[in-house]
């Protein structure tokens, strides 16, 4: 079932929690439903740590976000986000990359959830252009 695979993917702690190694930083909210997002990132934009007070799909979106951050700065973290919510949308577009756990995310039947998927997104474009 797709609700616990999500659950499982947002459980995964790799990059959870500040360590204030990196020098971009940002918060972020969620101004629809109050999810909020903190986000450190390396000036290579190669790593990045985050700590929420969200919903299941912004952990969700941020773990994947994490542990893939450096192949989706390579294609432009702007362009990806507009893909990103052209898919949710129920655009039949394919992502750059084929990250299973973000196609399971990023679908028209989480179109309602899409501000949640795309604020981890936001936070690091925020703390990339701050």
């Amino acid at each position: 079932m797709n609700e616990k695979k999500i659950i499982q993917i947002a459980s995964n702690s790799k990059f959870c929690g500040l360590k204030n190694n990196f020098p971009l930083t940002a918060i972020a909210k969620n101004k629809n439903c109050g999810d909020i997002i903190s986000v450190e990132v390396s000036k290579k934009i190669d790593e990045m740590r985050y700590e929420t007070q969200s919903c299941i799909f912004t952990q969700a979106s941020a773990a994947i976000l994490s542990k893939y951050i450096k192949e989706i700065n390579k294609f432009g973290f702007e362009n990806f986000l507009k893909l990103i919510k052209k898919k949710i949308n129920g655009e039949n577009i394919k992502l750059p990359y084929d990250i299973e756990d973000l196609n399971l995310i990023v679908n028209k039947i989480h179109k309602n959830r899409k501000e949640c998927i795309a604020l981890p997104f936001n936070a690091v474009l925020k703390a990339i252009n701050d």
